[in-house]
């Protein structure tokens, strides 16, 4: 499956990578829906959230890691990444 990596910038100028794949039948107009609705989803996190999710699921960073890097309890980067998830959730079931 070819693939090619595409840059996102939320408001905070967060550089949000992901990856815009190549299907014959997706048109044009449905992945910009998609790009805009994955930006939407990622602006309605918190800053934390955001960079717990971030490290965590695209920079491949151990929780461990993150909570130290913060300054906080492990615990505490779980919970922003359970909440940051159910908030994404939330948000792209509107526009399936």
């Amino acid at each position: 499956m070819r693939h090619r990596k595409v840059s996102l910038t939320d408001k905070n100028s967060l550089k949000i990578p992901y990856y815009d794949f190549d299907y014959s039948e997706t048109n044009d107009s449905e992945i910009e829906k998609m790009k805009k609705v994955l930006n939407q989803a990622m602006n309605s996190l918190t800053e934390r959230q955001r960079y717990c999710i971030c490290n965590y699921y695209l920079n491949g960073k151990k929780m461990k890691t993150i909570a130290e890097e913060l300054n906080i309890n492990p615990s505490t980067v779980t919970r922003h990444i359970k909440s940051a998830k159910r908030n994404l959730k939330r948000i792209a079931s509107c526009y399936s």
